[in-house]
């Protein structure tokens, strides 16, 4: 049975917010979680160091033989998911 831990973060996801969002999701995936669900329903802003967050967490969810899952996302933040080609990466809900 695959553990999926749950994140939340809320405003931008940039930045000024990834080292915090980066150490969440570590912390999360350190226990037995092999998956993790972003909700991004909160979430205004995504740059390319908020994209470089995801990736981070792609690769240990892929290690533990899990998923990223990003749900809620609006669709400027889809869009740019899209445009990048992080939906190899990201599976977009």
């Amino acid at each position: 049975m695959t553990l999926v831990a749950k994140y939340q973060p809320i405003g931008r996801f940039d930045a000024s917010t990834a080292t915090q969002h980066e150490m969440e999701m570590r912390r999360l995936l350190g226990g037995d979680a092999q998956s993790l669900e972003l909700d991004f329903s909160g979430i205004e802003f995504l740059s390319s160091a908020g994209l470089r967050v995801l990736l981070v967490a792609a690769k240990l969810t892929e290690k533990k033989g899990g998923t990223l899952q990003l749900t809620g996302a609006r669709s400027a933040i889809r869009e740019v998911i899209l445009t990048v080609g992080f939906d190899d990466i990201v599976h977009l809900g």
